[in-house]
């Protein structure tokens, strides 16, 4: 759907308060006289040493200073991080509004997108991936849940649904509550068709979030382009568990369903007390809350059995035994001791295994730096989490080992199915890393959304440069000056505006009376048109330029505002959202279908303001801006006479509206036109019928502005006209005006 355009976007820039910029400064500054004191105090060392001289107490009091205020510093900076990173969920419940709309129109439903709790703060990461199991729940709501106006009103209902978005922050988690007021699960049509499918036996007490979960799972016999694939929940469910949350769903038959994501706060910058264990040249991370047991088991008792190639017995429990190196696609870890295996139990979510490794090092509180993840959660080296920097500055891998353990019990002892050998990223003492680079590398993520980097269709700056510069491109000279940085910062810009239109568009659609609100969307328009003609991206330009007049018509009360022009609207936002997919690498070419539909609203609702009835347009009043007030107090002043004149045109060679131009001209040369219905601009524009009703201030009578009118008759085609004369302003000659 094209909503998921604009509503997945990873949009790698965030907004940061000035507040926490300032205590950035400050702990910099602190950093900077910290570093100062060590530096002192290893000039100190250095001649204690070179010169034999004793080592002072008050050096040694620096060194625990300088220890305390590190430690102190490490941590604000991430306090700080952590408060940079968070953003409030309000912002991702919003993007739903465009998702709701669009479906129960399409369906021809009533509903209202509630919203409670948008001031909750949650990590950034977290809510972008809490897009798209958002939208799959949100999607069955409309499609399943809520029923249709006509059998709500039956069951006692209001016509409108109700789908309700709701963020509860607790001390270590967040609840995210997804609700709607609709028919419920029919848990007794869910059970017979999981009976059908041989997901559960007959009288067997089912597990009704398993089975809504499982993938190809669905009570639709036939799908549909919103839902019934079977897909959906397993989705939803596979991304809760990658956040290690929970998912609980409830439901009441005839009032709703009721889903809740609890999911643990997470860290961007994860400081995580570690075991430290080496397995052949690479150093590995094991979280302690995982660790079981550390063993030196002999090789003597390690079992082995048909079903599980090797097992220990951990408390009289026999557990699987595999080779930490070997599941991560490594090889076999070195054993220092022939006799004596080092292993070490961990736990995942629902089982332990044991792992074998070389060596035991010591326990130790480290950062871990996370690896790139895909819409799933996962890393691009199955098993491990990130990296960290061990004492002495050496590079380990931190083992996710959740994920670990799951590999281990799913894949039957074969570590050739793991594609990606982890081990060998980082090796033992190598600073660089396992590559020349010293990074890994990264896979692009797979979710349905505008790309956000824009590097990644550049080589270099001077790649850019020669696409721009290409005699055939088409592309405006001034596009010549933006260098590859430069495209990358506008087309982040042009995304986060476009996201930003959507949700104005929406909020206008509710409050269309709210005249700043559709300046906003004027403003935010106007400005997109201007940044996709610095892009060089003429169809994009352009069609955001269509919509620009669409939107002053509505400004100017030449059309009004309804749902099929906000349609239209939205399209267009999409579609310009579309194009910025294909840049800088390729132009976008002009949607022919939106641009016809766009045409099509504006002249069906230009024909339906023309004004051609005598009663309906004299009946329309004029709206006298304060400047034209003062023109026709001065003219009052002066003697001169007011009229309102009607004048009809008859049909001709001439469009009307040019005739009715060119003789507005002409009277101009008896008097001050000081307004017209319709509106000048109009006319110019040909958004007239074949009347006009011209307010005007002249020195002629009304006998001479008759004969003078009877003259212009047959030269500008007039049919008819006559003329009122109209005191606005009463004015004596005390000069008071009342």
């Amino acid at each position: 759907m094209t909503d998921t355009l604009l509503n997945n976007q990873m949009v790698d820039r965030m907004t940061v308060r000035i507040e926490h910029l300032d205590k950035l400064l400050n702990l910099a500054g602190e950093v900077i006289i910290t570093s100062s004191t060590l530096h002192d105090l290893q000039r100190e060392m250095i001649d204690a040493v070179t010169y034999h001289r004793p080592i002072v107490e008050s050096s040694l009091q620096t060194i625990k200073a300088a220890d305390e205020a590190s430690r102190r510093i490490s941590q604000d900076l991430h306090d700080l991080v952590m408060a940079i990173r968070l953003v409030e969920i309000g912002e991702t419940f919003r993007m739903f509004r465009r998702t709701v709309r669009d479906l129960s129109r399409k369906l021809k439903k009533e509903i209202e997108l509630e919203i409670e709790g948008e001031h909750v703060l949650i990590d950034k990461a977290l809510a972008e991936r809490l897009v798209e199991p958002m939208l799959h729940l949100i999607r069955n709501a409309v499609d399943h849940g809520i029923e249709q106006p006509l059998e709500r009103t039956r069951l006692g209902k209001t016509a409108q649904g109700i789908i309700r978005l709701e963020a509860i922050e607790h001390e270590n988690d967040t609840e995210i509550i997804v609700s709607d007021d609709g028919r419920g699960i029919n848990e007794a049509a869910v059970i017979e068709k999981a009976q059908a499918c041989g997901l559960i036996r007959a009288g067997e007490t089912p597990d009704l979030t398993n089975i809504l979960c499982t993938s190809g799972f669905s009570t639709r016999d036939q799908a549909t382009d919103t839902s019934g694939r079977g897909v959906g929940l397993d989705i939803v469910r596979t991304m809760i568990n990658s956040f290690n949350g929970t998912l609980e769903i409830k439901t009441h038959q005839e009032k709703g369903t009721f889903f809740r994501f609890t999911i643990p706060k997470l860290r961007a910058v994860n400081i995580i007390d570690a075991l430290i264990v080496r397995c052949s040249n690479s150093l590995f991370a094991l979280a302690i809350d995982k660790v079981i047991s550390l063993q030196g088991v002999p090789v003597r008792q390690i079992q082995a059995t048909m079903d599980r190639e090797r097992f220990i017995r951990y408390l009289g429990e026999p557990i699987a035994l595999f080779d930490l190196r070997e599941l991560l696609g490594g090889g076999t870890s070195e054993i220092l001791k022939p006799d004596l295996v080092p292993i070490v139990v961990i736990e995942g979510k629902n089982e332990r295994i044991a792992v074998v490794v070389t060596e035991f090092l010591s326990p130790q509180k480290l950062v871990n730096v996370p690896l790139e993840t895909d819409m799933f959660g996962e890393t691009t080296a199955p098993g491990v989490a990130g990296t960290c920097i061990i004492s002495g500055g050496q590079v380990g891998l931190t083992v996710d080992v959740d994920k670990l353990v799951e590999m281990a019990t799913h894949s039957d002892g074969d570590s050739d199915a793991i594609e990606q050998d982890a081990s060998s990223l980082l090796e033992y003492g190598d600073e660089n890393g396992g590559n020349n680079s010293g990074e890994f590398e990264r896979t692009p993520t797979d979710i349905p959304a505008i790309g956000h980097d824009a590097h990644a269709e550049l080589d270099s700056k001077e790649k850019y440069q020669r696409r721009f510069m290409d005699k055939d491109s088409g592309m405006d000279s001034r596009s010549y000056e933006l260098n590859a940085n430069d495209v990358a910062d506008l087309l982040d810009e042009v995304r986060r505006g476009l996201a930003e239109l959507q949700d104005t568009l929406l909020t206008l659609e509710e409050r269309a009376d709210d005249k700043e609100i559709m300046r906003d969307v004027f403003r935010r328009l106007h400005a997109l048109k201007g940044s996709f003609a610095m892009l060089g991206t003429n169809a994009s330009a352009d069609l955001a330029h269509r919509l620009e007049t669409l939107l002053d018509y509505v400004r100017k009360d030449m059309i009004p505002l309804e749902k099929s022009l906000i349609d239209v609207m939205l399209d267009g936002v999409s579609e310009l959202a579309f194009s910025t997919k294909s840049l800088p690498a390729k132009q976008p070419e002009e949607n022919k279908e939106l641009t016809e539909r766009i045409n099509t609203v504006i002249e069906a609702q230009r024909r339906q303001v023309i004004v051609t009835d005598e009663r309906e347009l004299l009946s329309i009043p004029f709206s006298l801006p304060p400047i034209v007030e003062l023109q026709l107090l001065g003219a009052l002043k002066k003697h001169s006479h007011t009229y309102e004149t009607f004048i009809r045109f008859r049909p001709g060679r001439q469009a009307s509206y040019l005739i009715m131009y060119l003789t507005l001209r002409k009277l101009c040369y008896f008097g001050t036109i000081l307004a017209t219905i319709p509106a000048i601009d109009q006319i110019e524009q040909g958004n007239c019928g074949d009347a006009v009703k011209i307010l005007w201030a002249t020195q002629l009578n009304e006998p001479k502005l008759t004969e003078t009118l009877n003259e212009l008759q047959p030269l500008y085609n007039i049919s008819e006209h006559y003329s009122l004369t109209t005191t606005v302003f009463r004015y004596d000659s005390s000069g008071v005006l009342d």
